[in-house]
């Protein structure tokens, strides 16, 4: 769920404010179309840089804080009290190159258009405290994270030309989202026998998020400029549940999670503002915030850990999320069984199947200090079809990574590459608010690039049981 950084505010946006735009003259599609722009990764995914070292496959192994958002089973195998955090670095480049499309009539081909987005932030952050009850590990977390990141940016120069090699249209545009969605969990693990552990968290969704657009048209033979820039501010919260349960022997950890459904509400408002091109006056249009309800879907994992020998084992995961169930619903015909994310009943959204696998090799392990390697691939199908061309999103990639234990804290490092190449379309203007109406064809890929980087520290029982006596008795 990793992501997530795609513009969802936009897509409730068309139905539920479609009678206000379009009676001020917008047509509400240009929400959707903009949107369109700004899509990248949106997957549902634990956090760490211990798992993503592996790809990602952690399910059936889980032996860290970060276990509550790949599987809450695997706490029970902690046995000290401890406090983590980790931090994810992003760079990500989009290009659309190739770009044929028609203006007015004309055959016309455009210019080759990359953005970048680089950012840095806290995803992550526990505290675990484990005891043990009639000889068997019991655990309690509490935590957070940022399961969707929707932080985006990007400026981008369109520049069209028709056959005979003449400019038609010149757009600049510049794209900026903040924000994202976070989980506050909750988290219970038992150890029921040596070989099985159950484990299970309560997790509050809470998101906001702020996307703006401006634009800047220029339209060869017509002298104006028409600036234009839409608003629209976010929030998204709920609540559910996740169940996990892992098996475990000598030579193989098979471990099963589910992720239950729920209904979520989403609440939106938005802003537009431009120049009429006839009158020269500014015009500002807008909603009011506007509530509905989500059918967020559940998802099912299952993964396994084989263990080749004291210091390697090999990893994989399957994460099955039915996308094509995340629908509108109780919010009057006009939207009720609409898809979230492309806004039609007969939607073309499919499920998808996330695959991960990796392996962990302790390279070093003494009685002072523990230098494990690791690596793994993916492959991450998103939720999101070209309109146009039908085409599908999926990242596909590596990771690598390492990680230093001395002592009571452990340093973990990982390094992951994505990529997603795929025909799609792209709407070369603000057309439906003042440009030339026109849709270009091209290919379209995306460069993924994170850097992950957690930090746990293991407190002493005796220096914890002190320390609590001090916060909750005193003395």
């Amino acid at each position: 769920m990793a992501r997530s950084t795609w513009l969802t505010g936009t897509l409730g946006l068309a139905a539920l404010a479609g009678p206000v735009l379009r009676g001020q003259g917008l047509d509400p599609a240009t929400f959707f179309q903009l949107a369109e722009q700004a899509q990248t990764a949106f997957s549902i995914q634990g956090d760490g840089a211990r798992a993503m070292g592996t790809g990602g496959a952690f399910i059936a192994i889980a032996d860290d804080a970060t276990a509550v958002s790949y599987n809450p089973a695997g706490l029970a195998q902690l046995l000290r009290p401890e406090a983590s955090f980790g931090l994810q670095a992003l760079s990500r480049d989009q290009s659309f190159t190739g770009a044929t499309g028609n203006v007015s009539g004309n055959p016309t081909t455009f210019e080759d258009t990359t953005s970048r987005d680089r950012h840095v932030r806290p995803s992550f952050a526990s505290f675990t405290l484990p005891w043990k009850q009639g000889g068997l590990n019991r655990a309690v977390l509490f935590s957070y994270q940022r399961i969707f990141d929707f932080t985006y940016g990007s400026s981008v120069d369109y520049l069209a030309k028709a056959a005979g090699g003449s400019t038609t249209q010149a757009i600049a545009q510049a794209i900026r989202q903040d924000g994202g969605i976070d989980l506050y969990s909750l988290a219970f693990a038992a150890e029921l026998s040596p070989r099985l552990l159950l484990g299970a968290s309560l997790n509050a969704w809470q998101g906001r998020w702020q996307f703006t657009s401006t634009s800047r048209l220029a339209t060869s033979g017509i002298s104006t400029v028409f600036d234009s820039t839409l608003g629209q501010s976010s929030a998204f919260r709920g609540v559910n549940g996740n169940l996990g349960l892992i098996w475990r022997s000598e030579y193989l950890n098979l471990g099963l999670v589910y992720r239950t459904p729920f209904t979520a509400t989403y609440t939106f408002s938005n802003q537009y503002d431009h120049v009429d091109g006839t009158t020269g006056m500014p015009v500002q249009q807008g909603t009011p915030s506007t509530p509905a309800s989500v059918q967020w879907p559940g998802t099912l994992g299952w993964g396994l850990g084989l263990h080749l020998g004291p210091r390697v084992q090999v990893t994989a995961d399957w994460v099955e999320t039915p996308w094509s169930r995340a629908r509108y619903a109780g919010n009057g015909a006009s939207l009720d069984g609409r898809n979230w994310f492309d806004d039609r009943v007969a939607s073309a959204i499919p499920d998808v199947l996330d695959e991960r696998a990796g392996v962990e090799w302790v390279a070093l392990a003494n009685g002072r200090l523990v230098l494990p390697l690791r690596a793994g691939v993916f492959r991450e199908p998103q939720p999101i079809v070209d309109d146009r061309t039908g085409q599908q999103r999926v990242l596909e990639g590596w990771t690598a990574g390492f990680g230093v234990k001395r002592g009571t804290v452990t340093l973990d490092v990982a390094y992951r590459e994505a990529r997603s190449r795929r025909e799609a379309s792209r709407l070369n203007t603000d057309a439906p608010i003042g440009g030339v109406a026109s849709v270009a064809y091209g290919f379209e890929q995306e460069d993924e690039r994170k850097l992950y980087l957690s930090v746990i520290y293991q407190f002493k029982g005796a220096a914890l049981r002190r320390a609590l006596s001090w916060l909750l008795v005193g003395g």
